[in-house]
């Protein structure tokens, strides 16, 4: 994938025989919305904490989930995922026969993540505590499921096919790379440098040595090299069943390009929001698509593998997933400190839009052909400003008028006709998509 460490043999040789998509972009810095919106189509839009889980169900139950659509077209749809922002607590488990996220094994535990996501500092560092003992959540590593895995597409009890999703946590932190995985690591550096990552979590402008700079990069690498031995397990385990692979992240990680490590603090510069994403299996056709295209296109991309696998003609949407677009957009909002960021991303260009409180918004314009490490804002310059920035503004209106139908709907109890009750979010969706349809058209 053009690295200099051989930290992914398994995932360049999907590459090599199948589709890679140069520029993928994450519809979101972080796992909750940027996988909500992977999962639907549709961007999640909440101007608050990203822990609180209500907006996760609620974006995935109004617009439904990729697991749903399969489900109806004949599939079984099987989950696993350690992640916990990602798991049915937050809504995920829509339309999985199968979804296993290894979370609440016990009443209390549930009550003590209640309680951490309100914000206490004590019960996160006692959840901490916990799954670090017992290896759960982010210290869950994919050796330790991937026989239950293998046995579970073994044991399926039809001839249906089959839709696996499994959402490895091995290249998130903390990077616990097993000791035999390790090429670039010690012991020491393993538990040391990802006790110093915890410590640059929530700080800005941090400064680091080379040397440690570099020792958290081989940590970190050595989790990649993990990760993409899992790819290899999955395809040999599951070579009986010819499947296609669609391998993605779900946002990227800051090593300090701009004094941040890690993705916990909201951003949208390349380190945060592109990410791989490469299909393979039967049939893939080889080539590279340089047209940006958004994790938001998945449901259309795997129906879209699906549909040209049986052999009928492509959708429109389908088509634009497999080709690419001429722009995409990203957002997030950090409920911390109230900040909101709006991306605008063609081929060649980034355009960032940010605001806080009531501070002027700030602009950023980068020239990524000349300047990939997003280093020289050109935004008073170039030519294209001013056409980037009216669709980053033309987003926000669309957010804004979402939020709103939102807070109008809270208020108001919607009905029928007929005097029965509307389903949730029915009216609101439809006026919701018809703004929507005004922004993809631009």
């Amino acid at each position: 994938m053009g690295y200099e460490r051989e930290t992914t043999p398994t995932l360049d040789t999907m590459a090599d025989n199948g589709i890679v998509f140069e520029n993928a972009i994450a519809p979101a810095s972080r796992t909750n919305p940027a996988m909500a919106g992977a999962f639907t189509g549709e961007p999640l839009v909440a101007h608050d904490r990203v822990a609180n889980p209500e907006h996760s169900r609620r974006h995935l139950r109004r617009h439904g989930t990729l697991a749903e659509t399969l489900t109806r077209q004949g599939y079984e749809a099987i989950a696993f995922c350690p992640n916990a922002y990602a798991s049915r607590y937050y809504g995920f488990d829509r339309g999985f026969d199968r979804f296993e996220d290894f979370l609440f094994d016990s009443s209390w535990y549930q009550k003590l993540f209640d309680r951490q996501l309100a914000g206490s500092s004590i019960y996160t560092a006692f959840r901490n505590l916990r799954n670090y003992v017992r290896r759960q959540e982010a210290f869950k590593t994919w050796d330790t499921y991937i026989d239950e895995i293998e046995q579970t597409i073994a044991g399926r009890d039809t001839e249906n096919p089959f839709f696996l999703w499994v959402f490895s946590l091995d290249t998130h932190f903390p990077y616990l790379t097993p000791r035999r995985y390790r090429r670039w690591s010690t012991w020491f550096d393993n538990y040391y440098y990802n006790w110093r990552c915890n410590q640059l979590i929530d700080q800005f402008n941090v400064e680091l040595s080379a040397y440690e700079r570099q020792q958290i990069l081989n940590i970190y690498d050595d989790s990649l090299a993990f990760g993409d031995h899992l790819l290899r397990e999955l395809q040999d385990r599951l070579a009986e069943y010819d499947p296609v692979f669609v391998v993605h992240g779900d946002h990227g990680e800051a090593f300090d390009e701009r004094g941040i490590y890690g993705h916990f603090y909201p951003e949208l510069y390349e380190e945060n929001i592109r990410v791989p994403l490469v299909v393979s299996g039967k049939e893939t056709p080889s080539t590279r698509v340089n047209r940006p295209v958004s994790l938001l296109q998945l449901p259309d991309l795997i129906q879209a593998m699906s549909t040209l696998s049986e052999e009928q003609a492509l959708q429109p949407e389908q088509r634009r997933a497999l080709s690419g677009n001429d722009w995409v957009v990203a957002s997030d909002f950090d409920g911390r400190r109230n900040r909101q960021l709006t991306a605008v991303r063609t081929k060649n260009l980034k355009y960032i839009l940010r605001s806080a409180n009531d501070e002027p918004p700030q602009r950023e314009l980068y020239d990524l052909a000349d300047d990939p490490n997003e280093q020289s804002n050109v935004a008073e310059t170039h030519a294209a400003a001013d056409a980037l920035h009216q669709l980053a503004a033309r987003r926000r209106t669309h957010e804004r008028e979402l939020l709103t139908l939102r807070q109008a709907s809270n208020q108001l109890t919607l009905t029928a006709g007929d005097g029965d009750p509307v389903p949730d979010g029915t009216r609101i969706d439809s006026q919701a998509r018809q703004t929507k349809s005004g922004i993809d058209s631009i």
